[in-house]
């Protein structure tokens, strides 16, 4: 039967969503207000990507077809008012949710089953809408509707001649939108396992999600000694969801009776967050424009209230916590990092450098945990002349001039300057501390190493203990040298290592312009001890070095000085290992020469390559 919408057409079709993502979020929403669990989108589509079927199945209680006249036949404001939306804070404002499927279709159907009140028996029957007669809606059942057994109550809402395509529902945009629509409804929802599966598939929400937290209060009323309990749900987002940050109050329904500010809506950072409050208070709770602490004539509080004043105390406190831990630890961290990645923080030259960039890295992280306003929204060439300055004058006297120059990006309270002034002072001892401990430990090595060439009596093993020694300290050879073999590979081996270290240490360096051709030199097998390569300035110049280690037992003489003239053969034989501008020197290390003198008369007449021995 055809029956009349209070309503034109037109008026219908010019208030209701142009955007199938809302839309479709529409229909998910009135099968959890008729209290569904699951909620279900299904569709099928040709080899074209046409939609050929699309539905949205929950199970939920059912449409009672006693007050169709009531639901499918009224435009008007409903009583559904929901703080889990990510798009608006309203839901089934004005009873237009069932008619916004004309944004992708030409005709929707509901085929429903729910519970009659007075028989208790399960009654099914079918509506139907057609989008150029949004004024209408039809009831396809006949006068009492089918009574079935066996099945369960909810909803099946089929969509026809849709006009939205297989991409649009398997886009990451639209998976994103259900994400950032649902995420909080859901997680609030955990308890009563609620889902959303599209074709089967359980949508997952935290990929929106940084992280959650749950903490309970309780207050008393200073009146009456009432003490009442609350449960609050912290959101950490990965980005930001809204405009401003909100605490929303729920009552125990999980209706949304009052929200408000977080009061760290002007904190510069990025402290993503949303705060949920649960609590039976709410249920007697109305926001007024001139509360007082009292009950109202119906009993109803107030924002006014002590006890609420009282929670909202608390809450601040434990959003200020909440912020700390971020910023102390994961924002800061994440500066950091992205400093790091766009090299607005440089690499480590060697081990003392490691010491002024930690120094640096400390400080930076510091000031963000102090005042995060001073790196938002930097550029990276700002970012980079803004470190630059900073890692100049911890290496000075000047050391709290950083104070200022910080001072000259923000405004910093007594409190913030305080504490930078601090942490100045603290990391600067730290600092020389750690230097210290640096050359003692550098002392040390070189104590270890004279030991191991010098004393026979320590049975100092070539490979087992010489060779890890100097690996571990090749710093004694000069600073910034990576080690690329250090496990005797043989030649191929070690320029493999080559080209992967070239490639990931220097800026622009492809491994598509280096010659793919294997070594053909007949030595090939033989194997380096130790090989590592520096860049200088500016990327300019490689220098490569390789050392040949000998045991405190053996004398150095033509056989030991072959070894290095051969690696020096093999390499001059690699194209990849002698580009114009690689630099190459060989060392031989030992205790002594033997009786030959052969080495001595080597180093003034080396013809063949070798630069140092």
């Amino acid at each position: 039967m055809r029956q009349k919408v209070n309503i034109n057409n037109n008026s219908i079709s010019n208030t209701v969503t142009g955007d199938y993502k809302k839309a479709i979020c529409e229909f998910i929403w009135n099968g959890f207000d008729a209290n569904a669990v699951k909620v279900e989108i299904n569709y099928t589509a040709n080899e074209l990507g046409t939609i050929s079927s699309l539905s949205v199945t929950d199970n939920g209680d059912g449409i009672d077809r006693s007050l169709l006249d009531e639901t499918f036949g009224c435009y008007q404001d409903s009583i559904k008012r929901r703080t889990f939306q990510w798009s608006s804070q309203v839901k089934g404002k004005r009873g237009k949710g069932r008619f916004s499927f004309n944004c992708f279709a030409n005709k929707a159907e509901w085929l429903s089953v729910y519970k009659e009140k007075n028989s208790g028996k399960l009654i099914q029957h079918k509506v139907s809408i057609l989008s150029g007669s949004n004024d209408h809606y039809n009831d396809e059942s006949d006068k009492s509707g089918k009574i079935v057994k066996g099945i369960e109550t909810g909803t099946i809402v089929s969509f026809f001649d849709v006009s939205i395509c297989k991409e649009n529902l398997e886009n990451e945009s639209f998976i994103e939108y259900l994400r950032k629509e649902f995420a909080v409804f859901l997680l609030l929802n955990n308890s009563f396992n609620k889902q959303i599966l599209i074709n089967g598939k359980i949508l997952n929400c935290s990929p929106v999600i940084d992280m959650t937290d749950q903490k309970d209060f309780s207050v008393k009323d200073k009146y009456s000694d009432e003490v009442f309990s609350f449960h609050v749900t912290f959101i950490r987002w990965k980005e930001k969801m809204k405009e401003n940050y909100y605490a929303y109050f729920l009552d125990q329904n999980k209706y949304e009776k009052y929200e408000d500010t977080t009061k760290l809506n002007n904190k510069d950072n990025e402290f993503h967050h949303s705060l949920y409050v649960e609590s039976s208070y709410f249920d007697h709770f109305l926001y007024q424009e001139k509360g007082t602490n009292n009950k109202d004539l119906q009993g109803n509080r107030c924002q006014k209230d002590n006890v609420f004043v009282t929670l909202q105390k608390e809450l601040k406190k434990y959003l200020e916590e909440q912020r700390k831990e971020f910023v102390n630890n994961v924002g800061s961290e994440r500066l950091l990092e992205k400093y790091t990645r766009n090299g607005i923080i440089r690499r480590p030259k060697d081990d003392y450098d490691e010491l002024v960039i930690r120094d640096l890295e400390n400080i930076v992280k510091n000031i963000y945990s102090i005042q995060p306003r001073i790196f938002i929204n930097l550029e990276n060439d700002q970012a980079k002349t803004l470190i630059g300055f900073l890692e100049l004058l911890l290496q000075t006297d000047r050391r709290n001039d950083v104070l200022n120059i910080m001072e000259g990006v923000v405004a910093l309270s007594d409190e913030e300057r305080q504490r930078l002034a601090k942490v100045l002072e603290a990391t600067e001892w730290i600092n020389i501390s750690d230097a210290i401990e640096l050359l003692e430990n550098r002392c040390k090595v070189i104590s270890a190493l004279k030991a191991a060439i010098y004393r026979k009596d320590l049975n100092v093993n070539e490979v087992d203990d010489l060779q890890k020694i100097v690996a571990k300290s090749f710093w004694i050879f000069g600073e910034e040298y990576n080690i690329v073999t250090e496990a005797e590979p043989d030649f191929q081996q070690a320029l493999d290592r080559y080209i992967e270290k070239l490639h990931k240490e220097i800026p622009g360096k492809s491994k598509s312009l280096i010659n793919k051709e294997k070594i053909q030199h007949p030595d090939k097998n033989k194997e380096m001890d130790l090989f590592a390569f520096r860049t200088t300035c500016h990327n300019d110049i490689i220098e490569n070095i390789v050392v040949e280690l000998k045991g405190p037992k053996i004398k150095l003489g033509e056989i030991e000085c072959s070894q290095i003239k051969t690696y020096a053969s093999v390499i001059a034989s690699a194209p990849e290992f002698n580009a114009s501008n690689m630099r190459w020197k060989f060392y031989l290390v030992g205790t002594d020469y033997d009786s030959t003198k052969y080495i001595q008369r080597e180093k003034n007449q080396i013809k063949c390559g070798v630069s140092q021995i």
